[in-house]
């Protein structure tokens, strides 16, 4: 069957989706990740959803508020409302599959928010797969503001004066606007408090799976941190290594093929536990 565009959620809130229809097995819900990662990532999560219904899987994506094709501004963008949107978009899952059974996967951002909102989840959820979530929020707002510099400094045939990278030693420059999507003064103050999430959510969130590169600094500072802490959550290494903030996909590719093979198998078989 094709893939159903759809919107959903309350009056005030509506969020737009894309469920493709599986064959009985348990679902999925992918969530995305955050402004540039976002568009680098969509070709990949839109492949990803047709390989899992291909399998049986019934899947849905779709967009935050304030984002992507939803309802609101980015500027209205929150961490709070994202996990609202979220179990929203959990319980739009439920209701067009008729499954309880399923497992969410998230990408970057979007893996930190399954990670949080997992235990605020109803019963049926068997397992969180994230492909190398944000685990340091102020290190990922540093992150972001040195890729926007860099992009300014590359988009401009005659760079405005003075210089982006001058001013990046400001610390109040570039502080509202990430490569081209506002960050609003509350989702800054979220994502600086933003971490690897305590003992206690872990748990309640079941089994979790974290996927990262163990060739790089915030790979491996995943993997330490996922085999620290405890028995119900497991460290895949994937040692296939894409910069989700460039704005070109350069010499890797949109789609990596280790990644998409790994991440199927690896997420059929966890909401068939």
């Amino acid at each position: 069957m094709n893939a159903v565009a759809l919107t959903f959620g309350p009056p005030a809130r509506r969020l737009f989706g894309i469920f493709h229809p599986g064959a009985g097995l348990p679902a999925v819900l992918l969530c995305n990740a955050f402004g540039q990662e976002a568009i680098r990532t969509h070709r990949f999560m839109r492949v990803l959803a047709e390989r899992l219904a291909r399998l049986g899987h019934a899947v849905l994506r779709f967009d935050y508020y304030g984002s992507g094709d939803s309802m609101g501004d980015d500027s209205e963008a929150d961490l709070d409302g994202w996990h609202a949107d979220l179990l929203q978009a959990d319980a739009q899952l439920r209701q067009m599959s008729g499954l309880s059974q399923r497992a969410w996967f998230g990408l970057r951002l979007g893996g930190s928010l399954a990670l949080h909102a997992a235990p605020a989840g109803v019963p049926g959820l068997t397992r969180v797969v994230a492909w190398e979530p944000v685990i340091d929020g102020a290190a990922y707002l540093l992150r972001l503001r040195e890729q926007h510099v860099c992009t300014l400094e590359r988009a401009f045939s005659l760079l405005p004066v003075p210089r982006p990278g001058l001013q990046l030693a400001d610390p109040a420059a570039f502080r509202n606007e990430a490569i081209g999507f506002a960050l609003p003064e509350p989702l800054r103050r979220q994502l600086a408090a933003l971490g690897w999430p305590d003992a206690a959510k872990l748990a309640a969130a079941g089994a979790v799976v974290i996927v990262a590169d163990p060739d790089t600094d915030d790979g491996r500072a995943m993997l330490a941190q996922a085999r620290a802490a405890g028995p119900q959550v497991s460290a895949m290494v994937l040692p296939q290594h894409v910069d989700w903030m460039r704005d070109t996909a350069d010499n890797t590719p949109l789609v990596p093929a280790q990644a998409l093979q790994l991440l199927v198998r690896q997420i059929s078989e966890a909401a068939a536990r």
